[in-house]
């Protein structure tokens, strides 16, 4: 095969990518998995891409004994390169892979057995470790006879295995992999991403950073997420780049941890969330971070979920003594449906106030930075490349204007195909018609997000979700606006204060119509009484809230730490929040000690 051939077909897809990549630079590292389960700094294993590419096929062999083309195979493994092998492994053998998690004690299984019933896999793919919890749910679910396969048991059979030919390899419109969305609003549901999908996702990402061959990519974000699976997997395995991965348990453990792994390994990229950003700031100490190398980081991806200022500002000073650039920073704004990204920041944040009763009636209007009615706002960057991204009208699917409010669009390569076994959500998702400004309509292939946001100087800005809105007296008020200003109100109480986890904004409906109602939840309960009563902290948020924003809590509830409603992200859940206030089912705090 000729580099010029060689080259398209590690374009085709991920197998491919990796194919091309153990041939031309086969001891180059692949994927390290550093294990902080018994060592402080943690215990690391590497994989060059000549080894992953080994694996990979022992795995596409195994499987082709019990699957054909097309079958759903399940990924209940622990975080670890297993769990990459079998992926790659998945795809090798042209299996519909479904990345999931094993049973973990403190996780329930309500979400994995819901998948595992709509996937219907034909086999799951576990370690030696997990086996037994993985199987005997897997059975439970899929009954008796579901085929359990251990990762880490399939012999390599190396002098064996062959690279499939032509008539056996897959086609770009195949379905790689369900992308299960998280559930924060309804049942999850499968994404069906296509092999063509996962490589212009991976390449769209890398382009927009610059990513080569030459960078090492860091992460701790769950395989099961996409921003996990396309950022810290599926992007630096096409671009032949070095990935470097922890488990999210051990960074939430240890925030240290990955900060540490990008100082080691001269990480240049990687991504985090806001609460990642913020438990950083959090629980490292200044002696900690003079320790620290960051400058090697020329992206820090913020994505998967509403990007906050301060989040922003506050880990960019917190570690520039250890070298990190606030032009590092490189906001996004993605989905699942879009296999993962939309929009990202290339040279840093930007940062803007815009006046907040403009934005409750659909206008982008910047303000003054002292403007008491300021809503500061993160800009998401540009769209990536091939992504055409558009701002219309919900109710009728006119193209709006910049600086106009509205749900956003997404039409490209990197789009899904629609969700699996779900043909009329797939319609009204993936086939929306856009009416341009000279009144043509579109075929129909947009994406509705079913998020609000607006274009302001070239660059994308988020405001929240349609469903989110709380609407009183005919006035929209976005929630994560309202999280904010509640917030700001306690933390500012005199010391010791309360310490806020996370805020749910959510309307309450009864016979006077709707009402807004704020669920705040405490991250652990100290060790002894804060300076003010629970009656104070409820005036002060609704004072905060009243002014800012025109409209006063009906309620403001304090829930026990670790019980506020979450997606396997970790994103607050509003909607099955106000199902939980409505049922009487959230763990509420009373006590004015503050105390469980």
């Amino acid at each position: 095969m000729s580099e010029t051939a060689a080259t398209a077909a590690a374009r085709r897809d991920l197998p491919n990518a990796v194919r091309h990549w153990a041939a031309t630079r086969g001891t180059a590292p692949a994927l390290t998995f550093v294990d902080h389960g018994t060592d402080r700094r943690g215990v690391a294993t590497t994989l060059d891409y000549a080894g992953l590419d080994r694996r990979a096929v022992a795995v596409a062999a195994a499987l082709a004994a019990h699957c054909r083309p097309g079958d759903r195979v399940a990924l209940c493994a622990p975080h670890g390169l297993d769990y990459l092998v079998g992926f790659l492994g998945c795809l090798y053998a042209r299996a519909v892979a479904v990345p999931l998690y094993a049973p973990e004690p403190y996780r329930g299984n309500d979400r994995l057995e819901a998948v595992l019933r709509d996937s219907a896999p034909a086999c799951v793919l576990t370690t030696r470790d997990a086996a037994p919890a993985v199987t005997a749910l897997a059975r439970a679910v899929r009954g008796a006879g579901t085929v359990v396969l251990g990762i880490d048991e399939l012999p390599l059979l190396v002098g064996e295995l062959t690279a499939p030919g032509p008539d056996d390899q897959a086609g770009p419109d195949d379905t790689a992999y369900l992308q299960y969305t998280s559930g924060s609003t309804r049942a999850p549901r499968g994404v069906l991403v296509s092999n063509a999908n996962l490589v212009a996702a991976a390449r769209q990402s890398a382009e927009q950073s610059g990513l080569t061959e030459r960078d090492v990519v860091v992460s701790w974000l769950p395989y099961f997420h996409d921003m996990g699976l396309i950022t810290g997997v599926a992007m630096p395995l096409v671009t032949g780049a070095h990935a470097v991965h922890l488990t999210p348990l051990a960074f939430v453990q240890q925030p240290l941890r990955w900060l540490r792994l990008i100082s080691d390994h001269r990480g240049t990229w990687t991504a985090a969330p806001n609460f990642a950003l913020d438990l950083c700031v959090r629980r490292t100490t200044p002696e900690q971070r003079a320790g620290l190398r960051l400058d090697s980081l020329h992206t820090l991806c913020n994505g998967s979920e509403q990007v906050h200022s301060e989040s922003v500002r506050a880990f960019a000073e917190a570690f520039a003594p250890s070298g990190f650039a606030a032009s590092g920073h490189a906001p996004g704004y993605g989905l699942a449906e879009a296999t993962l990204g939309v929009t990202s920041a290339v040279g840093g944040a930007t940062v803007l106030p815009f006046d907040r009763p403009a934005l409750v009636d659909g206008l982008a209007r910047p303000c003054p930075p002292d403007a008491p009615d300021a809503w500061w706002l993160v800009g998401c960057g540009t769209p990536l490349p091939g992504v055409d991204v558009r701002i219309a009208d919900p109710a009728d699917g006119r193209e709006l204007a910049d600086d106009r409010v509205g749900e956003i669009w997404v039409s490209g390569p990197n789009v899904a195909h629609g969700y699996w076994q779900r043909p009329e959500e797939t319609r009204r998702t993936f086939g929306a018609v856009l009416t341009g400004p000279d009144g043509r309509r579109s075929a129909p292939h947009w994406l509705r997000t079913g998020d609000l946001g607006f274009r302001h100087g070239g660059e994308l800005y988020v405001t929240g979700r349609i469903k989110d809105l709380v609407i009183v007296d005919g006035r929209n008020h976005y929630p994560a606006d309202i999280e904010a200003t509640a917030r700001a109100a306690l933390d500012a109480l005199p010391a010791p204060a309360p310490v806020v986890s996370a805020v749910a904004a959510f309307p309450v409906i009864d016979g006077g119509g709707e009402h807004l109602a704020v669920a705040v939840e405490l991250r652990r309960p100290p060790e002894h009484p804060v300076a003010v009563t629970r009656d104070q902290a409820v005036r002060a948020v609704r004072r905060a809230v009243g002014e800012q924003h025109g409209v006063e809590p009906r309620e403001v509830v304090f829930l026990r730490a670790g019980t506020m409603p979450r997606t396997s992200s970790g994103k607050v859940r509003r909607h099955a929040c106000a199902e939980g206030h409505r049922l009487g089912t959230l763990d509420h705090l009373e006590t004015d000690r503050w105390t469980s």
